[in-house]
């Protein structure tokens, strides 16, 4: 009896230590179920489209080991498949570049398929099946016409030839400025009226650039004979007085809460950075057609108080403590004069703008647009159509203002250039419409 109690107690020890043995193994492949997550790849959509030469980054990101890695195009018609990757990371985490040129490949250009097998895990295996399109003929570019001469802090414009291309512009070092073909028959030229600011040296090359949904690139120079501009600088004092004033009462503090200084540096820089962040922002969309009529509107019966391109320097206590470039003109006359649309268009902006107070901004077209600040009353809104002269504004000493005026400037393509040029008929016919007349 003793002896059979002792057996059947092993027994159930056995079945406990089998049980105990069985829930591992299956907790086990549980965990490794759900630890197997299929791997996070970013970077395919580079492969969609594959243009003579391609750099594209490959990233993958697994909760378990990555033990290898395929990428294999190839073409229905084309027996040959290439291997563009293979690797074995052997880690949670891998980045590739993978170099790609069709040719080399003996792809033709055409369709193609692209399949991604990544092994991880002890059970995982993703595979991804997708079609690309692969297309290694580049455009083709030239410059038919160009403003003969340019200046420093002015627009200029080309007239550009380009076929088999999806986007067309001119880039100067790292900007861009886009060339449309809307307002010509001919649909292989394309016209951009670009700028030169106010720093452009002349070294740095201009380019006409042409390219296809590809990817595929070409460009060639634009020659224009560059001249350079002398521009005026300026010390201002600033008092007390005007602090109290102005400053102020425009960052919402009283006298006590910051010292003069900081102050004039905080509504000088940190909201003039904020203002001009907001009218790139403004400025980055305008309609592909040109709404301006002739040479653009002065103010009437008004008196230059400062220029475009002015380089400021304030001094406070005997000392230099901001700076700032002046970017349009001051004019002024009497108190709430009546303001006028320099040109026809429409309004892109009527509101608030900070160091401008009542500001509005008027879109004339294929990036040029027209600024007004200082305003005491603004008399449309955003989306409004304005004719050449119509009334839009009365002049005041809204934002960092010193006196009722009206602030003009010219912005293209979020760059401002010289208005006095703009109000010369004699110009924009020799520099931008001469140009445009041979679309």
């Amino acid at each position: 009896m003793f002896r059979n109690e002792k057996s059947s107690g092993l027994i159930r020890y056995a079945y406990y230590g089998f049980g105990i043995v069985v829930a591992a193994i299956i907790v086990f492949i549980l965990y490794t179920l759900i630890s197997s997550k299929p791997p996070v790849i970013s970077g395919l959509d580079g492969l969609a489209k594959l243009p003579r030469k391609k750099d594209v980054p490959i990233k993958i990101d697994c909760k378990s080991t990555i033990k290898s890695v395929s990428i294999i195009i190839s073409q229905s018609d084309n027996s040959k498949t290439q291997e563009i990757l293979s690797d074995k990371p052997g880690k949670k985490s891998a980045e590739y570049l993978l170099k790609i040129e069709p040719v080399k490949l003996s792809l033709k250009d055409g369709t193609a398929q692209i399949k991604v097998i990544i092994k991880s895990g002890l059970f995982t295996k993703t595979e991804k099946m997708f079609e690309t399109i692969i297309d290694t003929i580049p455009p083709i570019v030239a410059v038919l016409d160009s403003t003969y001469i340019s200046d420093q802090g002015s627009a200029t414009a080309v007239l550009i030839e380009a076929s088999g291309a999806d986007l067309v512009y001119v880039k100067i070092a790292d900007k861009t400025y886009p060339a449309v073909n809307s307002i010509f028959k001919n649909k292989n030229h394309y016209f951009c009226i670009y700028p030169l600011d106010v720093d452009y040296n002349g070294t740095v090359p201009i380019t006409a650039v042409a390219e296809d949904n590809a990817g595929n690139m070409v460009m060639t120079p634009i020659k224009t004979i560059f001249k350079p501009t002398v521009y005026r600088k300026d010390i201002i004092k600033i008092s007390d007085d005007f602090i109290k004033r102005q400053v102020y009462p425009l960052l919402g503090i009283t006298e006590g809460e910051m010292p003069p200084v900081d102050a004039f540096i905080k509504l000088n820089e940190g909201w003039r950075k904020d203002n001009e962040a907001k009218i790139q922002e403004i400025t980055s969309k305008s309609v592909n057609e040109i709404l301006w009529q002739g040479a653009f509107i002065q103010m009437k019966n008004t008196k230059v108080f400062a220029h475009f391109g002015d380089i400021r320097s304030y001094e406070y206590g005997g000392k230099i403590i901001s700076g700032s470039r002046h970017m349009g003109y001051d004019l002024a006359s009497l108190a709430n004069s009546p303001v006028p649309a320099a040109n026809s268009g429409i309004v892109q902006f009527a509101g608030n703008l900070g160091i401008y107070g009542n500001a509005i901004i008027i879109d004339h077209g294929l990036g040029l647009m027209s600024l007004y600040g200082h305003l005491s009353a603004i008399m449309v809104k955003e989306g409004d159509k304005v004719a050449k002269g119509g009334i839009i504004a009365k002049s005041g000493m809204t934002g960092f203002a010193g006196g009722d005026h009206l602030h003009f400037a010219i912005i293209c393509h979020g760059v401002y250039v010289s208005p006095v040029q703009w109000w010369d008929k004699l110009w924009i016919d020799k520099r931008i419409n001469l140009v445009l007349n041979k679309g």
